[in-house]
């Protein structure tokens, strides 16, 4: 999963609860009212400061920016000492890692390399750990690790968001609407400018469940006067790009259908007493492990490139101490490449999906002195040749193009917006007493 793609999934899944207008989702967050404000006060906090006047140490920036250029390609980052905080051999070769301290010092989010970084112990610090390790002559394997501390709220606090969450979607679409204009007008403000709810249909079935479709209109148009650098980029890569993902079960039932193009992104689910069900067929509980099909287009330069039937093992993981999802793809897609790009195809463009496969783990877990910690994890093989490097040059366009003022202006805009989730949940709370 691109990083962008994560700190909007991220940014949605905190923002959710309240610009859907949920009262019962937002008081989720907690067994009362003051433990709920804490907990939700405290997980936006932690991503606010993640996005508040970021800066980089040049170690750091190059690194960044030359793992970028160079990932399906690592061959020509092995020996950038440069990059590197550590640097090692083993029996197959060359082993890499680059680890990054970063936490909120006088209003700057500040990344530092810096050797056996710790885990998190400050509300919105991180840690991250990119390492790469030779396994052959052409062959790589990509490990990657972001932690971050956003606060005490219990994992498992996650079950009762959701159910509560999809419980205000068994209502009325104008019900939903009218609760998140009055109830969260500075969230639906700051989210508004970039995303608008167009249609909310929610139809009873005589099961008692309700089918949920949510049409949801992406128009950077709105953000250019105050975002002029992230609505251009907006309006590049994110509005014309196609992509669908759909959860179904092994029968091939589907739970959950996300489907975007034309700038509209389209959400469709069955919920019932705020359990999903499948979109058709009787109602059941859910299976903890679920099959996951993407399809995706976009649109990079000159190029349209994309993937058809990319599917992957998507399993929920509940614990006690956390809740995560794991994802992992092991059988190879339909690629969408134009013809010079396919006259370079080779099994490497394979090698990714075999063994192990592309692994992708997004959760929150309990830390050792109780802190919540936000986690990524990312795990990839390559095999270099010259469609992956091909590959390689091409994403590192839309990377080159997001780095600078783009990427300040999106993290000025997902401050406010972190920030009014705040002040409404303080207000909602206060209001409620």
């Amino acid at each position: 999963m691109p990083r962008r793609a994560v700190v909007v999934c991220l940014a949605a899944l905190c923002a959710v609860p309240l610009a859907a207008g949920c009262r019962g989702a937002a008081f989720a967050y907690g067994p009362d009212l003051r433990a709920a404000q804490a907990h939700f006060d405290n997980l936006a906090a932690g991503f606010e400061a993640r996005f508040t006047n970021v800066s980089r140490a040049q170690k750091v920036q190059y690194g960044r920016m030359r793992i970028g250029r160079y990932a399906l390609a690592p061959s020509k980052l092995a020996d950038d000492t440069a990059i590197w905080t550590t640097m090692r051999s083993t029996r197959t070769g060359a082993e890499r890692t680059a680890e990054w301290q970063a936490g909120l010092v006088n209003n700057q989010f500040q990344f530092v390399p810096k050797r056996d970084t710790p885990m998190p112990t400050k509300l919105g610090d991180q840690r991250h750990a990119i390492s790469v390790s030779q396994r052959g002559n052409d062959d790589w394997f990509w490990h990657t690790v972001v932690e971050h501390h956003v606060g005490a709220i219990p994992p498992a606090r996650l079950n009762d968001i959701a159910k509560a969450l999809f419980l205000s979607a068994e209502r009325p679409g104008s019900a939903m609407r009218a609760d998140y204009r009055d109830g969260f007008p500075r969230t639906t403000t700051a989210l508004g400018r970039l995303l608008s709810m167009d249609t909310i249909i929610a139809a009873s079935q005589l099961d008692g469940s309700t089918l949920v479709s949510m049409q949801i209109r992406i128009d950077a148009r709105n953000i250019a006067a105050q975002f002029p650098a992230y609505a251009k980029y907006i309006q590049k890569y994110v509005e014309p790009a196609k992509y669908r993902y759909r959860l179904a079960d092994r029968l091939g039932n589907d739970w959950f259908d996300a489907q975007a193009a034309n700038r509209v992104l389209t959400l469709r689910f069955r919920t019932k007493g705020g359990a999903l069900q499948p979109l058709t067929g009787a109602a059941r509980p859910m299976p903890d492990t679920l099959v996951l099909n993407v399809d995706a287009l976009a649109k990079i330069g000159f190029f349209s490139v994309g993937v058809s039937n990319m599917v992957g093992e998507f399993v929920h993981v509940s614990t006690p101490r956390e809740r995560a999802w794991q994802i992992r793809f092991t059988r190879e897609p339909k690629w969408h490449l134009p013809l010079i790009a396919e006259r370079l195809l080779s099994s490497a463009i394979r090698h990714p999906f075999e063994g192990t496969g592309v692994y992708f783990k997004l959760g929150f877990r309990t830390g050792p002195t109780g802190q919540t910690i936000s986690e990524r994890v990312v795990d990839a093989a390559v095999r270099e040749s010259a469609i992956m490097r091909w590959l390689g040059n091409l994403g590192f366009t839309a990377m080159s193009d997001f780095a600078g003022n783009v990427e300040e202006e999106e993290n000025r805009f997902l401050v406010e917006l972190f920030r009014g989730m705040r002040a409404d949940m303080e207000r909602l709370v206060a209001t409620t007493r």
